[in-house]
């Protein structure tokens, strides 16, 4: 018996939400790091929490570069519209 199919919608519990933010991340980071490494790709991944911080990843010489000048953009470049 496989697992239970998750529902996809917004988790209203505040705490369950970080801590299921901060477990996704994690997956997300290590698969994005698997697939640069099988596939042999340069790979750039941004997140944003909840709280509007920022988690970056990058995978290859240019995507560092990119990574590294994306935090000297000022503040009102990298916020999203909600």
């Amino acid at each position: 018996m496989g697992r239970k199919k998750v529902e996809m919608k917004r988790i209203e519990n505040k705490s369950s939400r970080q801590v299921t933010f901060s477990k996704r991340r994690s997956g997300l980071i290590k698969k994005a790091r698997e697939i640069s490494v099988l596939c042999d790709l340069q790979v750039a991944l941004l997140v944003f929490s909840p709280h509007g911080r920022l988690y970056d990843f990058s995978a290859g010489d240019r995507c560092s570069f990119l990574l590294l000048n994306l935090h000297f953009v000022p503040p009102f470049f990298t916020q999203s519209i909600n």
